[in-house]
């Protein structure tokens, strides 16, 4: 049961995660967390173009 969660679930909140913590990162700190910011909102975006271009 735990192995067919994480195949069904595991993408989505690992994206989910890296997304809030992208927003939690770029609304409260400066310097490299704005660029920890970007990166951690760039990997959904980059992911959703991959699968659309394939």
């Amino acid at each position: 049961m735990k192995n067919t969660f994480l195949k069904l679930w595991g993408m989505p909140l690992l994206l989910a995660f890296l997304s809030l913590f992208g927003l939690i990162a770029a609304l409260l700190g400066d310097g490299i967390w704005d660029v920890l910011g970007w990166l951690t909102l760039s990997v959904p975006l980059f992911l959703i173009i991959k699968h659309y271009l394939k």
